[in-house]
């Protein structure tokens, strides 16, 4: 009998150890991310003339950054540098229009559509152009991405170049938040103790032959 509470007593307190030893720092994720590019042309035309399409025009370079994360962080990267052109598009073109344009996303390798709004506001000084977007969730084995573009909006005046952002937001998510990775030293602790439980056993089962 107290050669099983002994083998207890050890496995209780190896069990302990273990649950009080601290999780393995994960390894960073690298995190490339790579937008397409885009052009809106003539936003602003109201279609009564030969007005430029170049004027009220945005133009969205792509564009590639690559980050270093762990699984509980997250960081902001530029999707596209954007250069807008306002001018002349035609007598009576003030208003607001709004366009739903689309651009492919890649995160390590998968690739989705990233669906855009534009709304361009012209007046009589000063032409705007704000952009928006829904959210992307980009799924992999160990963990997933949260890709939230930021408001962007930029604006000038006539006939000229005015240049910005879009950027977006990156949240790097465990799968599994419950999931904890032993330390190497803990895993051996842990089998050293269990192989001494089972050498307790067999040496109990011998003395009883």
């Amino acid at each position: 009998m107290s050669h099983i509470v002994k083998a207890g007593a050890s496995l209780a307190v190896l069990l302990l150890l273990l649950a009080a030893a601290p999780a393995a720092k994960a390894d960073p994720i690298r995190i490339v991310t790579n937008s397409g590019g885009f052009e809106l042309l003539g936003m602003g035309n109201n279609a009564r003339g030969g007005t430029n399409p170049n004027f009220d025009a945005l133009f969205g370079r792509a564009h590639s950054e690559t980050h270093d994360v762990d699984t509980m962080s997250s960081f902001t990267a530029v999707l596209n540098p954007l250069l807008f052109t306002p001018g002349f598009t035609g007598t009576g073109s003030g208003g607001v229009y709004q366009f739903n344009f689309s651009q492919l996303l890649t995160i390590n390798g998968q690739t989705q559509t990233l669906n855009m709004l534009a709304t361009l506001t012209v007046t009589a000084i000063r032409d705007t152009v704000e952009l928006t977007a829904d959210p992307l969730v980009f799924q992999f084995d160990t963990f997933s991405v949260v890709a939230t573009v930021l408001p962007t909006s930029v604006s000038g005046t006539e006939n000229g170049e005015f240049r910005d952002f879009i950027c977006a937001r990156f949240e790097v998510r465990p799968n599994d938040c419950n999931t904890t990775v032993p330390e190497p030293a803990t895993m051996v602790l842990l089998g050293t103790g269990l192989a001494g439980v089972a050498a307790r056993v067999r040496k109990r089962r011998r003395a009883k032959k």
